[in-house]
């Protein structure tokens, strides 16, 4: 009891003693004395009753504690409203934008997937190392050899993608499929809500095929009607029958983000031995122990021992990835680099904020000392000063909690769709446990990254020194101006990281849009009429669906061309081998490839495609006539070099397909985006072989210049429609919105680190201007008497521009060599340009200078117009 009595009566003495220094210091700047008792009583408000009414009760628990010094804190906080204001704001931007960013990273790379033994669940697919292709589909036996022979799986499952047709009383609609062994649903642990999944017997039944509908298809075809087990619907002019109902969100969480994501799953994969296509891919569970790499090697050790039985699949090897990272696709990269983006922009924000509380504290160390001197421990100070850092901290924290929310709902709407698939419910904000869990930490670290060391500079003044200079500016320390050096410099580093980020970003964008595609994407609509049921068996019967429909659109006023194709320039790969007259019989495993098109007449002039040489297709090349082609620049110049390739011989497919005479050389195109480079290519006539790979879906038209192609959709759906009202239109689209679809993710990248990096650049002026701000603020009275002693306003300008543009300068260095180092984790997203461009180096350096002397000149201007009079009376 004497203990806390002492304590009390120690207490109330350094408050007491406090009070009148601040009522002393107050009558000198000419308040009588009961104004100044006033305003002293005020300013600390009722702190002296209310502490030592605290210590008298005996109530000494550390919570009690922490109130009192939150209750003091908020009061204090308060005296300074627009400071705090812009420190909470601050904070919130930083944290808000951590959050944000952690919360795409925790659902696509980091959130368990919900299967059995997830971490064991591999991908498979296949590449050619020789041929340097990676990344391709798998045939049937190497899916059944790697299956038995290869002893590292559990089990393994096959899949591969299709198009269904739903027909029926309902709507025609087409939805992305999957046709799957019956071990798929099994193999991931995952069962239907409703009904069943399929029997080993379906797999090879001849019989109609069976149906499990994802969630979404249920509810929006079905309306969630639970009846719907057993119910026959029509699927591409058959008869299928329902049969289960997967749970919500199933096919987001293991579809590849290269394909769509399945809307059904189909029966009937029947893989055969013999069978050699390459259109399947493979999930498998590795056995406990076996690591990817061992997989691969056991599984490339059964791919040599198929190649003696099956010749075309030379040099083909396994190639396997995590189910995680096949799901996550190339979201890892741009969301690695944009979590160290707002990291970098919290670091920022932490500085400022230090800074903040050192000048803060600085103006607080007449409290601090008389504390001191009475008896208070640094400890108390210290816990003080922190319990006030992380109330800013916490404010901020709640505040970037709400942007948060707002914040993924807008990166979902910005980021392309294949890149956030997995990441199901971040459009609903930060609400997961985990992620709320990281922003708690991150409030905490935050509060302690800027608020440890100003306090513990703040709780050891210079007692005598401060004292003395009671009711006068307080000096700083050579230690506080070194620290508030290093924080402004520590911005201006990470701010250089950001903007080079940004305009290595810029630099990529401009590059891909300024790349020759080899068609002109401008005023084209597309739209994809999948044909199917039995009135299309016939290939005839596509031929002239589409010669009336082609015919149709034509006279559409407005339209300049029309023709049809099966698929469409940077939007795919549909990859066939050939051989050529002059090389009948290449060794095994060496077999050219090239992409594979099918189209109709007009299609180069529609595509804007130029010919160098030869003709385009026209209505003579009909089923009957001889078998024509046309191939590109890139392929004549591998397999005709030096030669005229008119009038040469290839043969698509098997050695039983027929020659074909090339007619024409158009011009290079590319055909998987702007990035990937020209690739061989052949063009087939439609109307010779309308059966080919089910024949074109994608209509094309070309309008004049003055029209949008976006205004004669429903006039081309009209004709569509008039032609067979039962077909479905799907995937309606520009090709300037095809051609952007490759670059979509570096826009997001770029749109983020532009926005970050303009934050932090504004964030590291204010740190420069808030120092030297500071600086003259203390340095007062030394100015002034540097221009009464005869000093000229440019020396004093020199002076102050000179100390700030110094730390610009350093941070701008240090930046640079950060940025050299972290810019390397950006290489797979750039294009044209490299991770050490020294224009973009450049070009962000000056920006970051020039904003610096800008920053600097603000306060510089105040010092020049110091008046040494008023500035010696104030002192």
């Amino acid at each position: 009891m004497f203990r806390r009595r002492r304590k009390a009566s120690e207490f109330s003495a350094e408050i007491r003693a406090h009070l009148q220094l601040e009522i002393e210091r107050l009558q000198e700047q000419g308040l009588n004395e009961e104004e100044a008792r006033a305003a002293a009583r005020r300013a600390f408000g009722n702190v002296a009753q209310a502490q030592e009414r605290f210590y008298e009760s005996g109530r000494w628990l550390w919570w009690d504690h922490l109130w009192q010094d939150i209750r003091f804190g908020l009061r204090m906080l308060a005296k300074s409203p627009g400071s705090t204001a812009v420190a909470v704001l601050t904070l919130a931007l930083g944290i808000g934008a951590n959050t944000v960013i952690f919360s795409a990273v925790y659902a696509v790379l980091l959130k368990p997937l919900p299967f059995k033994d997830y971490d064991r669940l591999v991908f498979i697919e296949k590449k050619n190392p020789p041929r340097g292709w990676t990344r391709n589909p798998i045939s049937p036996p190497e899916i059944l050899a790697w299956r038995k022979e290869s002893g590292v799986f559990e089990d393994l499952a096959a899949l591969t993608g299709t198009s269904c047709v739903l027909t029926g009383a309902w709507e025609t609609e087409e939805d992305p499929c999957e046709i799957t062994s019956s071990n798929l649903f099994p193999l991931l642990g995952t069962m239907p809500i409703w009904g069943r999944t399929f029997s080993a017997d379906e797999d090879w039944s001849e019989g109609p095929r069976v149906a499990i509908l994802s969630y979404g298809l249920w509810q929006r075809r079905f309306g969630a009607d639970e009846s719907v087990i057993g119910r026959a619907i029509e699927l591409n002019g058959a008869s299928c029958t329902i049969v289960g109902v997967m749970p919500a969100g199933f096919s987001h969480l293991y579809a590849s983000p290269y394909d769509s994501v399945p809307e059904m799953w189909l029966s009937g994969i029947a893989l055969s031995p013999t069978h050699a296509w390459n259109d399947y891919f493979g999930i498998g569970r590795l056995k406990a122990g076996i690591s990817l790499q061992q997989a691969e090697a056991q599984m490339d050790q059964v791919s040599i021992g198929i190649e003696r039985v099956l010749p075309e699949l030379k040099g083909w090897r396994a190639q396997l990835m995590s189910l995680r990272t096949m799901v996550s696709g190339d979201a890892r990269s741009a969301l690695v680099v944009l979590m160290g983006a707002v990291i970098f922009v919290l670091l920022i924000a932490c500085a400022n904020m230090a800074n903040l509380l050192l000048a803060r504290g600085a103006g607080r160390a007449s409290e601090f000392a008389v504390r001191n001197a009475l008896g208070a421990s640094q400890n108390r100070i210290v816990r003080q000063l922190l319990t006030e850092s992380l109330v800013i901290s916490l404010a901020g924290g709640a505040l970037g909690v709400l942007l948060a929310s707002l914040g993924c709902k807008g990166l979902v709407a910005l980021a392309p769709p294949f890149l956030l698939r997995s990441a199901t419910g971040l459009a609903g904000g930060a609400a997961d446990l985990r992620v709320l869990a990281f922003t708690l930490v991150t409030v905490i670290a935050s509060a302690l990254l800027f608020g440890l060391v100003p306090a513990l500079q703040s709780a050891r003044p210079h007692l005598m020194e401060t004292l003395k200079e009671t009711g006068r500016s307080s000096v700083q320390s050579p230690r506080s101006r070194r620290f508030r050096s290093a924080l402004v410099v520590s911005e201006i580093a990470l701010a250089m990281v950001l903007l080079v980020g940004a305009g290595l970003m810029v630099r990529t964008l401009a590059q891909l849009s300024r790349v020759n595609l080899g068609f002109n994407p401008a005023n084209v609509l597309t739209l994809r009429v999948p044909l199917s049921g039995d009135r299309y068996k016939q290939p005839q019967a596509r031929a002239d669906f589409w010669e009336h429909v082609v015919a149709a659109v034509k006279a559409l006023p407005g339209v300049e061309a029309a023709s049809v194709s099966r698929g469409l320039p940077i939007s795919g790969w549909a990859g066939q081998f050939f051989t050529t007259s002059d090389q009948p019989n290449p060794p095994a495993g060496q077999v050219p490839d090239a992409n594979y098109v099918v189209a109709g007449p007009d299609y180069f002039r529609t595509m804007q495609i130029p010919l160098r040489r030869g003709r385009s297709f026209d209505e003579h090349d009909a089923q009957g006539t001889e078998g024509v082609v046309i191939v590109n620049e890139e392929l004549a110049r591998l397999h005709w070099p030096g030669q005229d390739p008119l009038g040469k011989q290839l043969r698509v497919g098997p050695p039983t397909a027929p020659w074909l005479t090339v007619v024409g050389v158009a011009g290079n195109v590319l055909s998987q985006g702007q990035d990937a480079g020209f690739h061989a290519e052949i063009y087939i006539p439609y109307q010779q072989f309308p059966w080919l790979m089910g024949g074109p879906q994608h209509l094309l038209v070309r309008t004049f210049a003055t029209v949008k192609p976006e205004s004669l959709v429903h006039a081309v759906v009209l004709e569509v429609h008039r032609a067979d009202k039962s077909l479905p239109t799907a995937d309606i689209a520009t090709m300037e919105q095809i051609a952007l679809e490759p670059m979509a993710q570096q826009r997001m990248v770029m749109a983020l680190l532009v926005s970050f990096a303009a934050l932090a650049l504004v964030l590291s002026a204010l740190g420069i201007y808030s120092v030297l701000s500071y600086s003259i603020a203390q340095r007062t009275r030394e100015i002034g008497v540097r221009v009464a002693l005869g000093a000229e306003r440019g020396s004093v300008l020199r002076l102050v521009v000179g100390g700030g543009v110094r730390l610009a300068l350093f941070g701008i260095a240090v930046g640079i060599a950060a940025a050299l180092a972290l810019t390397q984790l950006m290489t797979d997203m750039l294009y044209g340009v490299r991770a050490t461009d020294p224009v973009t180096f450049s070009a962000v350096a000056i920006v970051l200078a020039v904003t610096s002397l800008l920053a600097c000149y603000i306060p510089a201007r105040r010092a020049m117009k110091v008046d040494p009079i008023v500035a010696l009376r104030y002192e």
